[in-house]
This record gives structure tokens, sequence and C-alpha cells, in this order.
């Protein structure tokens, strides 16, 4: 499981706000919500409510917990990002990013076996 600490801070750094912005959503003070992010405490399980309703994701999102099951996959931001982005496509153009993107892969894993 990852550490809360190293979720908090991407999170809050993908959406771009302060520490304080954050801290005063969660009705924390910024020193505490420092402490948070540099992993000195660690959020109560209401704070941890909080925090996951702030960003919009769950709980088990927002510790980095992924209990085994597709249906609990746990997204990075720059994956639900790319997500978002790739849904916005039409069927035509999803198809060949994923073309190009199976590609891409092959043409790395061919690269890789050969250093």
């Amino acid at each position: 499981m990852i550490e809360v600490n190293n979720k908090l801070l991407e999170w809050r750094e993908f959406y771009g706000y302060k520490q304080r912005q954050v801290a005063e959503a969660i009705g924390v003070n910024r020193a505490t919500y420092a402490n948070y992010e540099c992993g000195r405490r660690t959020p109560d399980i209401d704070g941890l409510v909080k925090l996951a309703r702030f960003y919009r994701i769950s709980l088990n999102e927002l510790v980095g917990c992924n209990t085994s099951g597709a249906d609990n996959l746990v997204l990075l931001p720059r994956d639900r990002q790319l997500l978002e982005h790739f849904h916005q496509l039409s069927d035509t153009k999803q198809k060949a990013c994923l073309a190009h993107i199976k590609l891409d892969v092959e043409l790395e894993l061919e690269f890789r076996d050969k250093e």
C-alpha cells in the first residue's frame, strides 16, 4: 500500500491546489495538512473521508489500497486524466489511438528484447 502522505501530495499537485486550500476545505490548519503530506501525521478517518470527498475519489484510491479485482482498480491522476481525454474522442479516434498504442508497445518490447 502506498503511504497516505505520498497520495495526498500527488492528488494536490495534480489538481494544482495549495496546501492552504486543501486544509481549509477539510477544516484543518495548513501546518496540520503539511504534516499529513510529509508523513509526520496521518489524518484520522474523518479527515480521510473529507479528503476523498474533496478530490471526488474513493477512500481506497486516496490511500492507495487496491484489493483484487478490476472493480477495485486504483487510478493515478495521470491515468484518470488519460481516460477522461480518451472518452471525449469519437469511436473511430479511440480505435485509432488503441491501435497506435498497441503498435508502440510492441515496438518498445522488441527494442527492450534486443538490448
